[in-house]
């Protein structure tokens, strides 16, 4: 026994309580009762017990004296007071715990879920240890909307990768994308009328499309509205009937990678939505989820620079340095800006202004550059290892490589089953339906192998061949 078993005692000294032996033994009574204290267990020394509660030895002695008068505790010569092994009828039995786990038999977990990409170790970067080392030296600003030094260097970055001339003033930084997307509704939500129906926003959601935000959406008790999204963008048919039923506050997009299928919005569409959005006095929320990897081909020029009055601009830096960084960014059309800096102050800061200092260092000098050269390549090698086992994938689906992500369609019970064989082999993958939020989902499974080695993604894609279910 140790004097753990003491920790959650604290003798009671008000005025008319029970002395304190008398407390001391009532505590050791309880503990060898409840079977913390068990027949045949050394108690500690009254020296070690005294100096842990505060208390004389003398009161600790006094109640062992008591506790060994009574038969509790056994004392022996030249030996550690032990409780008495004649107690074995006192002590209630110890409550039945879960059953033994059975020994492992399942390799260890591989998560190739979509938006579970793996990013290499911050910690072995010298650029970024660097700049913690820089940010710890400086002192903050605590500005609502974010340290400007990160907000000059975010902007600096879409520059360079984006062609995006922002004005430092319009961003705000935030704990990633489902944080801006908040922040969106609370300031939207705000200037809502108010409607006996509902108060809060309604946002349309492209259907297929990625589920991330969606559950976010759904979650607060949004009004979520799934409009169809074809080859030709969003359907607006479907668009302007649920306008005209309740205005659509918000319209949630990702006009350059649509989740799971990997188009883009055309030249036409993007116009239209614009036009859209303008004369029906909605906002534009762009997802630019994955631009920096640039998946297939040149890149896309982004939705906001058609009109930044109607569209912000969603982006996060989870997916190229790491998750536990939880940063990211909103680009704020100028008429939000006043109630956007009014609902930061109100929230208060939710990302470090050490981590904002440090991260606006890392992507001043060059580190973000660096990791997004080295995450490309690694991409185009894992991409060519998907491509070479793509074959052998299509002897079970329609096979359909996105850039990052591999699609295969099947028919719902055989996407059911496949998922189930591939987890029971430790390979997690993406149910092809999840995309969808209304309608009728197409059925399969979805890999994302982006941020993954080359040797991993070419072991994972063979473990997947061989849970395939075979067909009769």
């Amino acid at each position: 026994m140790t004097l753990e078993s003491f920790r959650s005692f604290s003798a009671d000294r008000a005025p008319g309580s029970a002395p304190l032996p008398v407390q001391i033994a009532a505590e050791v009574r309880r503990l060898i009762t409840t079977g913390a204290l068990r027949p045949g267990d050394a108690i500690p020394s009254s020296r070690a017990v005294a100096g842990d509660l505060g208390v004389s030895r003398g009161s600790v002695t006094a109640a062992y004296d008591q506790l060994t008068a009574e038969g509790y505790l056994v004392a022996r010569p030249r030996s550690a007071t032990r409780i008495s092994s004649d107690l074995t009828l006192l002590t209630q039995p110890p409550r039945p715990g879960p059953p033994p786990s059975s020994p492992r038999t399942t390799l260890p977990t591989i998560s190739f879920l979509p938006g579970h990409e793996p990013t290499g170790p911050l910690a072995d970067d010298p650029t970024w240890r660097a700049s913690w080392r820089d940010a710890v030296r400086r002192t903050p600003t605590l500005d609502p909307l974010g340290e400007p030094a990160l907000r000059q260097a975010i902007a600096q970055h879409l520059r360079l990768s984006r062609a995006m001339v922002v004005d430092p003033g319009s961003i705000a930084v935030t704990s990633g994308a489902r944080a801006g997307l908040g922040l969106l509704l609370n300031v939207v939500g705000s200037s809502v009328p108010a409607d006996p129906r509902s108060r809060l926003p309604r946002v349309a959601v492209e259907s297929p499309g990625f589920p991330g935000l969606r559950r976010l959406l759904t979650q607060v008790g949004v009004d979520v509205v799934p409009v169809p999204v074809g080859a030709d963008g969003f359907h607006r048919a479907s668009l302007n009937d649920a306008h005209s039923a309740r205005p659509v506050d918000l319209v949630l997009v990702t006009p350059n990678h649509q989740y799971p299928l990997g188009g883009a919005l055309p030249a036409r569409a993007r116009q239209e939505l614009i036009a859209w959005a303008r004369a029906n006095a909605s906002l534009l929320v762009e997802d630019d989820y994955d631009a920096e990897y640039r998946h297939l081909g040149p890149p896309l020029p982004p939705l906001w620079q058609l009109d930044p009055d109607v569209v912000a601009h969603l982006g996060t830096f989870s997916s190229v340095l790491s998750p536990a960084v939880a940063t990211g960014y909103l680009v704020v059309p100028e008429r939000l800006r006043p109630a956007v800096v009014a609902a930061k102050a109100a929230l208060g800061a939710t990302v470090s202004p050490l981590a904002q200092l440090a991260l606006a260092r890392y992507l001043d000098e060059g580190g973000l550059r660096k990791r997004l050269g080295r995450a490309r390549r690694r991409l185009a090698a894992a991409r060519a290892e998907a491509a070479a086992l793509l074959p052998e994938l299509g002897e079970h689906g329609q096979v359909q490589d996105t850039g990052h992500l591999l699609v295969i369609e099947t028919p719902p019970l055989v996407a059911a089953r496949w998922r189930e064989a591939a987890a029971a082999k430790g390979l997690l993958v993406g149910d092809l339906a999840d995309g969808w939020a209304g309608g009728s989902p197409r059925a399969g499974i979805v890999v994302d192998y982006g941020g993954h080695e080359p040797a991993r993604v070419r072991r994972a894609l063979r473990l997947l061949a061989t849970a395939a279910p075979r067909t009769p």
